[in-house]
């Protein structure tokens, strides 16, 4: 893929709140399941699906299946630039309150609590 049509999909991606909260969860904790990102950013489960779905094609998040777990987490070959890019929005985030509060509340979710399925 050409390099302008990439950051374009990356770029699109990040044109979401929800998608960027998802993706600093994603930096915080290293994987997460849907029903823990559905509990923390309190989206239903299928428009939580729906932005993983878009995250994963623009090649930010990648998943693993762990049993009845699907881990997503965020792409470990990420281009460097991208990369960097995704850390320096983290670092403009961070001072939400709301980003504070969810960045407490990923460190202490048991999806063995959370997860029925």
């Amino acid at each position: 893929m050409d390099i302008l049509k990439n950051i374009t999909k990356v770029l699109k991606a990040l044109a979401d709140e929800n998608r960027i909260k998802i993706l600093y969860l994603l930096n915080e904790k290293k994987d997460l399941c849907v029903c823990e990102i559905r509990e923390i950013i309190g989206l239903s489960q299928p428009t939580i699906s729906s932005h993983l779905k878009l995250l994963e094609n623009s090649g930010l998040v990648t998943y693993r299946k762990d049993g009845k777990w699907v881990n997503y987490s965020i792409n470990p070959v990420l281009d460097k630039r991208i990369s960097q890019m995704l850390n320096n929005v983290f670092s403009i985030i961070e001072f939400d309150e709301i980003v504070k509060k969810d960045r407490i509340t990923v460190n202490e979710i048991n999806r063995k609590n959370l997860c029925k399925s």
